[in-house]
């Protein structure tokens, strides 16, 4: 038996209908993208788990708008690793460029 699938026209419902041999099945029909933790964009940015949960105008926990925030405003660990190393590289190598450069 073919699956039907049907989407409401009239009411304001956020889910598909799909019936097959008498069953019926309910179906996101609007999908969202869900927010990251803070844990997680902790992890994305190369920080240690838990470096912006710390006290937080006196209570144990900071609230996870600050996190973002503090997160938002700061630079990945692993990329500024990188650009510092390529730095000391040409520093380290300077007499390469200034022969290079004449």
């Amino acid at each position: 038996m073919p699956i039907i699938i049907h989407a409401p026209t009239t009411s304001r419902s956020h889910t598909l209908s799909a019936h097959s041999a008498g069953r019926r099945f309910a179906r996101p029909r609007i999908l969202t993208v869900r927010r990251l933790t803070p844990l997680e964009c902790e992890r994305l940015q190369g920080f240690p788990d838990g470096w912006t949960d710390i006290q937080w105008r006196g209570r144990e926990h900071a609230p996870d708008g600050s996190r973002y925030k503090a997160l938002g405003n700061s630079m990945a660990v692993p990329v500024m690793r990188w650009i510092g190393e390529g730095i000391q590289l040409v520093e380290d190598n300077k007499e390469l460029f200034e022969k290079d450069a004449q």
